[in-house]
């Protein structure tokens, strides 16, 4: 499965495994990622209420994504062709960790902190498999709804590859709470395959337009996602 499909998957997953209160945080948070083959990308992680929004951007290509928990939905956005196409949030929770496999890592939050950007954050430990992710997570951030910006296109954007470990450091965070703003992902030769982190935290009101389809999208249907 392509990287970012599998974000997505995973995201979904945060997303109907628990409870979303309305986040107290509002704001950007922006991400610089490294992936597999040294690939980069971008991302901007936008919170308001009960929507998230994630614009990904990499190798020149931009694709952006809506949550919305109140309505269990996820808007894809595709800028080229001016459309926007809506997906369900109702997958079944067990079904999807199965699939996932995220019953299988051993997670440890070590009580170590480092603050980042201003940040106090707790150190977790998630190790599956040979693989070990080192996750530095803040709260007062809002929740983090996994990184499923890209979706299938996202992952062509990125190339192939199994994904470095991103469900089971992403369902750690469901049961221990807070925002990654650091992640890294070593093998068994503790050569790093994965990082995430944050270079920029703007607090601050955003539009409601920017948590919608804007203005003269055309709605699109794509067969099998009850859109």
């Amino acid at each position: 499965m392509k990287l970012l499909s599998r974000f997505l998957a995973v995201g979904v997953l945060l997303t109907v495994a628990q409870s979303f209160a309305a986040s107290t945080f509002e704001g950007k948070v922006s991400l610089a990622i490294t992936a597999e083959r040294g690939r980069t990308m971008n991302m901007d992680y936008s919170l308001k209420g009960q929507k998230v929004r994630m614009d990904l951007s990499a190798e020149g290509n931009l694709v952006s994504s809506i949550m919305d928990l109140g309505k269990m939905e996820m808007l894809m956005l595709m800028p080229d062709q001016q459309m926007y196409m809506v997906m369900p949030m109702q997958q079944k929770v067990e079904q999807a960790m199965e699939k996932a496999g995220v019953n299988t890592a051993d997670v440890e939050l070590t009580g170590k902190t480092e603050t980042i950007l201003g940040y106090k954050c707790n150190q977790i430990l998630v190790k599956d498999k040979g693989l070990v992710t080192e996750v530095w997570a803040a709260e007062g951030l809002g929740a983090f709804m996994g990184l499923g910006g890209g979706g299938s296109m996202g992952g062509g954007m990125m190339g192939g590859g199994k994904p470095a470990n991103s469900a089971k450091w992403e369902e750690a965070l469901k049961g221990k709470g807070g925002f990654p703003l650091r992640v890294i992902t070593r093998d068994a030769k503790g050569k790093e395959s994965f990082k995430m982190e944050a270079t920029k935290i703007q607090p601050g009101s955003l539009p409601d337009s920017q948590f919608s389809a804007p203005a003269g999208y055309q709605k699109f249907a794509m067969p099998g996602l009850g859109g």
